[in-house]
């Protein structure tokens, strides 16, 4: 039995589809939707006598005691009034303390930038120390950063599969590292700047590139890692090998720079991609600095995470994941769409395929 529209991605080894899940369909717009009213038990006799659901409710009219009354009653409303009056001044007080001072995930956020660097137990504890201020007690405060840090490790994990799925299914050519000079921009101009250059090359010549920003750990200079696919033809300005010196192995060797990017930004150095193994070195050296730094992927151009395909049974390896949900294919799967044949899994043929994130 074939499996239609499975979303298959590669895990770098295998290629694992997943099929689509049955959902129940939504009712159509202006269609009625019949609502089951509960059943309902009877009464008995007896029963229904002292139910005191069924007696109709009196109206409870107010008595006047004293010739007062009236009085008092004038004076409980105005004071009333002048307490509501003074609720309501408290309220808006706290309000704009409140939104003054920065909640504890924003204090949590400040702490966990601030000890990136520092190994586990001592950013933990750091962050339990400067969140006690703002919580009930000690447990409190530690219950907190574990359920956040713990929200961190998922969302870096999840980074990291959605950046291999992305470029295990692209062909990525050179791997560049960009740093800004003084003279030419500041922190924010070349972020802008750098950002707003990839965009326009991807929308108009097709590049895709995904990249992580990073600071050099000593001067605490801001440069830009990333992978890119660069079509044949569409580089800009010229490559240049120059001869340069390496302070970290204090040897010398030849980076190619290219005259467009050391002319708007700085300095450029572009590392061709040979190999799947120099990919894999790029994405771990990627990985390793979202991992240090906390910052995210930035990702410019089409860069999908799936193709769909149509899965026939007898390409099915074995079941895969939680509860057998995904399929572990063949190396040498048939790719389908919408019941038309397009060819054995290659690169070329799943460029004829519609993809998905």
């Amino acid at each position: 039995m074939p499996f239609a529209k499975c979303k298959v991605y590669s895990d770098g080894s295998h290629y694992i589809a997943i099929p689509p899940k049955p959902q129940k369909p939504w009712p159509k717009k202006g269609a009625k939707v019949k609502k089951e009213a509960p059943d309902l038990e009877e009464l008995d006799d007896d029963e229904a006598e002292d139910c005191p659901f069924d007696k109709p409710a009196q109206p409870v009219q107010s008595v006047q005691l004293s010739l007062f009354d009236g009085e008092k009653n004038d004076d409980k409303q105005g004071e009333s009034e002048e307490d509501g009056s003074k609720n309501e001044q408290t309220c808006k007080e706290n309000e704009d303390n409140t939104a003054s001072k920065p909640s504890r995930k924003e204090i949590f956020e400040q702490l966990y930038r601030k000890h990136i660097n520092d190994n586990y137990k001592k950013r933990k504890r750091a962050i339990i120390q400067g969140l006690l201020p703002h919580s009930k007690n000690y447990d409190d405060a530690k219950l907190f950063t574990e359920l956040n840090l713990r929200r961190k490790r998922n969302n870096l994990i999840a980074r990291r599969i959605r950046m291999t799925r992305k470029a295990n299914l692209q062909d990525f050519t050179h791997f560049v590292t960009l740093t800004y000079s003084n003279e030419l921009h500041t922190e924010e101009s070349f972020k802008k700047g750098l950002g707003d250059c990839l965009k326009n090359l991807s929308k108009r010549q097709g590049w895709k590139c995904m990249g992580v920003w990073e600071r050099s750990p000593e001067k605490q200079r801001l440069h830009f890692h990333g992978i890119f696919y660069i079509p044949e033809g569409t580089m800009p300005g010229q490559m240049l090998d120059v001869n340069d010196y390496n302070f970290k192995s204090h040897r010398r060797r030849i980076t190619h720079q290219n005259t467009y990017f050391n002319g708007r930004f700085g300095r450029s150095d572009f590392e061709e991609i040979a190999d799947d193994e120099v990919l894999g070195d790029a994405m771990s050296y990627i990985m390793k600095y979202i991992e240090k730094s906390g910052e995210r992927i930035v990702y410019y151009g089409d860069l999908p995470q799936f193709f769909v395909s149509d899965v026939m049974e007898n390409d099915i390896l074995c079941p895969y994941g939680e509860d057998g949900q995904k399929f572990i294919l063949a190396d040498t799967f048939g790719c389908w769409d919408e019941g038309e044949y397009v060819g054995q899994v290659s690169k070329e043929t799943i460029a004829k395929l519609p993809k998905v994130n």
